[in-house]
């Protein structure tokens, strides 16, 4: 039996990791010869079966205990960024006692759970000769149905990777939602996957309905595609005989590709289509003109354009020897549910669309395809339902990149992805290219898909505002904390200061209400305001060691007192992330410097 006891929950820097850890010890409470091999064999197991997972193997002087708790929190650590997840902290090391280790976490509670599930899993691989990895499948997508809810999305984690390297922080900006904060205070944006508040709220609006979006396109003086709209499958005939063939059918509002079918040519085939539409909306349907050509995806960042990705649907090329499902099951062979260890390529199912579509090619999916003959998959190139990506921003005509800039600059979009056809992308847009749609969450990962850089992307979308602001943590006695409560309420200074202590926090003595089951919640409401440029954070030495530092680090500290109960180890932590740290006799010595420098209303 392996015995686990959680410790501590830091939400900032501590003696174990910069960002948010769970500490726990565990211990054996079985000591014998047997069990103890049972445990090593249930580790091997579980690195032979997870071996993405890890990346490191265990010492051979390591006790049973300490290769335990380094396997749980590797594999741990595996899960919780499997599906969704941004974290990087997993360690642990021998005590007297057993072992202590620390795992970090977007959500506590949700890696905790991990936790729980790798010791657990580990047990169960070292007692049964018949342990498979297929059997944890039911409980990890238990796990992962809460990543889902707590974790970053993949287009958060994108902005996250870049913003790891820039040393911008990022933090929930509504927890269990797609909003994340990077930066602090004024130097924040608040991205909702790459949409951000620095959008204009017209050109949103304008983009979620495909018919505004066309409206806009012959406005401005562009082409788009014909179209009608259908409220009744009773409707397509003659609809069809208006438009004429071929055409295309797609819900008003949904994005992705999801209930789209393109090429249609018969009524029969409108009909399917439109039914596969009606599962995405309520709303009419519409039925708009083919355009023959390559479907691009132009991203535009900050009214220039930064790539032009050329989508095009996955297929599979006979051998004379494999059916259709042996060739996609080859090609699903470099995809998986971790799209980004497959670079964002999806894996492409064998579900009804796509018998729809194979049999529109005369096939299906038993039929051996002969040689050398190439049949595609899906009607549409989305990524998301299993398309390939090719960049090809070298080769656009500039009409067609000032066309693409045009549009993002007039909606006021900040990061926009406009989806065009076109035979030739080195033709002006003038010469047969057309417009589709505007998409202010433009899917980060298509580029991606297509080869560029991660961190560059995400760079580019972030831009130059993101960035810390200053914070000054003041480590103080229990017993003033009253006292600088009263001091920093009757505190004039200088506009976007902000400052936090016991729970209170205000803004240019404006108060605020912090509410938040979470530690430092006054902290944390502060950095979310635009209006603060500078924070001041007065706590105890005893809240810092409970809870870690309320960030991951700050720019400067200063201890008042000389019997703060600070461990070598934690004021280690205190200098390590800080830029400076001053020794103060009291909070009084303090707070007579402070108000010289602060009392200043500018």
């Amino acid at each position: 039996m392996i015995n686990i006891k959680l410790d501590a929950t830091y939400f900032g820097a501590s003696p174990f990791a910069a960002m948010p850890v769970l500490v726990a010890s565990i211990t054996l409470s079985e000591n014998t010869p047997d069990f103890a091999t049972k445990l090593q064999q249930g580790a091997l197991r579980l690195r032979t079966d997870f071996p993405e997972w890890f990346n490191a193997t265990p010492s051979p002087q390591q006790s049973v205990a300490e290769t335990v708790a380094h396997t749980a929190t590797q594999w741990a650590l595996g899960a919780l960024n499997e599906v969704r997840g941004f974290l990087h902290d997993a360690g642990a090391e021998a005590t007297p006692e057993g072992a202590r280790l620390w795992l970090g976490f977007h959500h506590p509670g949700v890696s905790l759970s991990a936790l729980e599930l790798a010791l657990k899993v580990l047990i169960e691989a070292g007692q049964s000769k018949t342990f498979d990895r297929h059997g944890v499948d039911a409980r990890l997508t238990s796990l992962w149905k809460l990543c889902w809810q707590h974790h970053p999305d993949y287009q958060a984690r994108i902005l996250m990777e870049g913003a790891s390297v820039q040393d911008i922080p990022a933090l929930p900006f509504i927890s269990g939602s797609k909003y994340w904060q990077y930066g602090w205070g004024s130097r924040s944006r608040i991205f909702f996957e790459s949409m951000s508040n620095a959008d204009g709220q017209i050109g949103h609006q304008l983009q979620r309905s495909k018919i505004l979006s066309k409206v806009v396109f012959n406005a401005l003086g562009f082409s788009t595609p014909e179209y009608l709209l259908v409220n009744d499958i009773s409707e397509l005939p003659e609809k069809a005989k208006t438009l004429g063939w071929p055409c295309v059918v797609k819900p008003l509002f949904s994005g992705g590709g999801k209930g789209v079918t393109a090429g249609i040519e018969s009524i029969s085939d409108m009909e399917t289509a439109f039914v596969l539409a009606r599962r995405f909306t309520k709303d009419a349907v519409m039925i708009e003109k083919f355009v023959p050509g390559d479907d691009h995806r132009l991203m535009v960042i900050d009214g220039r354009l930064f790539a032009a990705i050329r989508r095009e649907p996955s297929s599979v090329t006979g051998d004379g020897r494999s059916t259709v499902v042996q060739l996609l099951k080859e090609v699903n062979r470099f995809r998986s549910s971790n799209i980004v260890k497959s670079r964002y390529l999806r894996p492409i199912a064998a579900d009804g669309i796509l018998e729809q579509h194979l049999g529109q090619q005369g096939v299906g999916l038993n039929t051996v395809l002969e040689s050398g003959r190439r049949i595609t998959l899906r009607s549409n190139a989305n990524l998301s339902t299993g398309g390939v990506c090719i960049d090809v921003t070298e080769r656009v005509h500039p009409h067609v990149r000032l066309m693409a800039e045009t549009i993002a600059s007039t909606m006021g979009l900040g990061a926009v992805g406009i989806d065009y056809i076109t035979r030739d992308i080195e033709k002006s847009w003038s010469e047969g290219g057309s417009l589709i749609e505007a998409n202010t969450i433009p899917s980060l990962d298509v580029m991606i898909a297509a080869g560029q850089d991660p961190v560059t992307v995400a760079s580019a979308v972030l831009g130059t505002l993101p960035a810390r602001i200053p914070i000054q943590l003041i480590l103080i006695q229990q017993s003033d904390l009253e006292k600088a409560v009263m001091f920093l309420k009757n505190l004039t200074c200088t506009e976007g200061f902000g400052w936090a202590c016991n729970g209170v926090a205000a803004i240019d003595s404006m108060p605020l209400r912090a509410r938040s089951t979470r530690p430092w919640p006054a902290v944390q409401a502060l950095l979310r305001n635009k209006v603060v440029n500078q924070l001041l954070v007065v706590c105890t030495a005893e809240e810092v060691i409970r809870h870690g530092m309320p960030v991951d680090k700050v720019s400067d500290v200063a201890l008042c007192g000389n019997e703060l109960p600070l461990t070598p180890e934690w004021l280690q932590v205190l200098t390590d992330h800080s830029d400076t740290l001053e020794k103060f006799s009291s909070w009084h010595e303090f707070s007579k410097q402070a108000f010289t420098s602060l009392n200043n209303p500018g």
